[in-house]
């Protein structure tokens, strides 16, 4: 599967980066999340790695018969209205799990959103194990797991400011809808009007 998925990304004009992470668990954010391509090339490119995965996907995705090859691809049906309850219940496998990695677009659409989901960070306090930092770039057509994990110790809006700058220069399928962190605890810092340079 690996190797197939290689010669697919090689065709279409893509490389993976060589880093993998060492943990045997971890959770794995990627950005930008600005197409429905995301899925797919993010998809081929972690299968190079050979890690199970799982990923989520709203719920309403989960219809006969896409459901079924979702389910398959390792989806996990979430329902943003209890999020608190998804954080335990991604818990609860990755407790089982000897390897696995949690793959989360914290963007959590593929339009602009000035506010990035921090469903990630809880899952990391929940359950101990590391959060990486993976980039779609499609200027360099490129998809990497960076080096060295995330601080998750630090208070969410310090780590934002960590992955501002791992994502400087990244480009999504659609440039604009590319919109770091702007969250409410702190808009001096991420002003709400504001454009970051990530992707543009």
């Amino acid at each position: 599967m690996g190797n197939f998925s290689e010669k697919i990304l090689g065709a279409l004009g893509w490389k993976v980066g060589p880093f993998t992470p060492k943990e045997d668990k971890y959770i794995l954010i990627v950005a930008p999340h600005t197409s429905w391509m995301d899925f797919a090339i993010g998809k081929l490119a972690f299968n190079t790695k050979g890690i199970p995965a799982v990923f989520f996907i709203k719920k309403e995705f989960f219809v006969f018969p896409l459901g079924l090859l979702l389910k398959k691809l390792g989806g996990m049906p979430i329902d943003r209205k209890h999020a608190s309850s998804v954080v335990e219940h991604t818990a609860s496998i990755v407790e089982k799990s000897r390897r696995i990695a949690v793959i989360i677009t914290p963007e959590g659409t593929r339009k602009r959103n000035p506010d990035w989901k921090k469903g990630f960070y809880y899952l990391a306090k929940r359950t101990g194990i590391p959060v990486y930092a993976g980039k779609i770039d499609y200027g360099k057509k490129s998809c990497d797991i960076l080096p060295g994990p995330v601080d998750t110790s630090k208070p969410f809006v310090q780590v934002m400011q960590e992955l501002e700058a791992r994502y400087q220069g990244t480009r999504g399928r659609h440039p604009e809808n590319f919109n770091f962190y702007h969250g409410p605890e702190d808009r001096t810092r991420f002003p709400a009007s504001g454009r970051s340079s990530c992707g543009e």
